[in-house]
């Protein structure tokens, strides 16, 4: 009503600005005329609003009569399905009692054949036998069922516990999809272990995935084990190893860090322990092909007394204990400052093995002490939740310890044998110079009587 005002000003406002003053009388007529037909107009559709408004009216509550209708006869339904559902209770409970009583021990025997049942189902979705004997476990459905199971069903039961049973002490060569590494199920031929182990011909041991019941190949093969199947697979060895788990402790195996985590798992410290152990054990072999070289020489003079050679250490002090024109005590000082001269290049090394020896224990200490700082301040950070985050700290506390006992235990051995060597060969030295100042009076008493005889 108020856009129709709106109109007509409208209207009035164009007319009188476009016939002036002349027109008035002409123009007031004509709006007379057309607000009359606006007001018919809207009379007409407001009339006809109306009407569908009573209409609409009429139909909703038509519509809801009939709800109210179909509300009603669902509740009576309602009732009486209530109370059939309380006669039939009645009557399931009269009939259970009834064969409660006819069966009488009965009950119970179906109770533990359900029972069994359930637990053989289990069973054997686990079990490796169902690679080669698939759907066994639907067959014992009627464990999950109220009914009394029939004597199908019974001998259904004792049949797959035999099956089981028989098939435990087997070895089975048959052919089963495996997947393999990317994903791709391929059918492979497949020997089965009992109820252990599952391999494919090729020598992989396989795992058992119970949700899919499917076999996959383990991501790593146990590195002994698989030699060993492939042994018995080739019919070279009798024997194979077995995984009572069904690949679940090939698999932890397989995770058990190897020499070189070990390694890795003492840190810088663990590093330089080894190299110092490495440099260490390098120093005492290079002194111990010296020393045994420097003894076959040795030998070697020994074995030609008339003939000194100065490219050996005993040559080297025997020559200086043959020279002319000295007294008994300038030969022995000769001879202690000749052996003198020659330890230096005996006991090479020595120090040096006898220090890292010692070293090595020291790192590993230090070592341990930061891997068990490294721990503690994991428990401060996170606590003692997660064991894992102070398994890094004690791996490192306790595989530095190792470290510097393997190193320095085989550098002691080589100090003790360095050591026994040097003695050994400053012995000999020592006895055979001896031997020859002991000689050489003798010689020149000799020698002067032979003088004074011919004089």
């Amino acid at each position: 009503m108020i856009k129709n005002v709106v109109a007509v000003v409208f209207v009035v406002l164009t007319s009188s600005a476009a016939y002036g003053a002349e027109g008035a009388s002409a123009g007031l007529q004509g709006l007379l005329q057309e607000v009359r037909q606006f007001s018919a107009a809207d009379r007409a559709l407001n009339q006809k609003r109306e009407q569908l408004f009573n209409q609409d009216l009429k139909q909703q509550q038509a519509l809801l009569l009939k709800s109210q209708q179909r509300l009603q006869a669902a509740e009576a339904e309602q009732v009486r399905l209530k109370k059939a559902f309380g006669d039939n209770d009645l009557k399931l409970a009269e009939m259970e009692a009834l064969i409660q009583q006819r069966s009488g021990q009965l009950g119970e025997v179906f109770g533990v054949a359900k029972e069994e049942a359930a637990e053989l189902r289990s069973l054997l979705d686990d079990s490796l036998t169902s690679a080669d004997n698939p759907g066994r476990a639907a067959q014992l459905s009627f464990a999950d069922s109220k009914r009394v199971p029939t004597l199908k069903e019974l001998e259904t039961l004792w049949y797959q516990l035999q099956l089981e049973m028989t098939e435990s002490g087997k070895i089975s060569r048959f052919e089963a999809p495996v997947v393999v590494s990317d994903g791709n199920s391929a059918i492979q031929p497949v020997v089965r272990f009992g109820l252990f182990s599952v391999a494919t011909e090729q020598g992989q041991y396989l795992n058992w995935d119970v949700a899919q019941q499917t076999l996959t190949v383990l991501p790593t093969q146990p590195d002994t084990a698989a030699k060993q199947l492939s042994g018995y697979l080739s019919g070279s060895s009798n024997e194979v190893q077995i995984d009572p788990t069904r690949g679940q402790l090939f698999m932890l195996l397989d995770r058990a860090p190897k020499l070189m985590d070990r390694i890795h798992q003492g840190g810088e410290v663990g590093y330089l322990i080894i190299g110092l152990g490495v440099l260490g054990l390098l120093v005492a072999t290079l002194q111990m092909l010296g020393m045994l070289w420097s003894e076959l020489k040795v030998r070697r003079q020994l074995s030609r007394p008339d003939k000194l050679n100065r490219k050996n250490v005993l040559g080297r002090v025997l020559l200086r204990v043959t020279d002319q024109g000295l007294t008994q005590d300038q030969r022995e000082l000769k001879v202690d400052e000749a052996i003198l001269k020659e330890l230096p290049g005996i006991e090479r090394g020595q120090s040096f093995v006898k220090l890292l020896a010692a070293v090595a224990p020291l790192l590993g200490l230090l070592g341990t002490v930061i891997g068990m700082i490294a721990t503690f301040q994991s428990i401060t950070l996170f606590g003692t939740s997660d064991p894992k985050l102070m398994a890094g700290g004690i791996s490192q506390a306790l595989m530095t310890t190792v470290l510097g006992l393997v190193v320095a235990i085989p550098l002691l051995f080589s100090h003790s044998f360095l050591v026994a060597r040097g003695r050994r060969l400053t012995q000999i030295l020592q006895e055979k110079s001896l031997g020859v100042l002991a000689d050489i009076p003798q010689e020149q008493n000799l020698s002067d009587k032979a003088f004074d005889r011919a004089a």
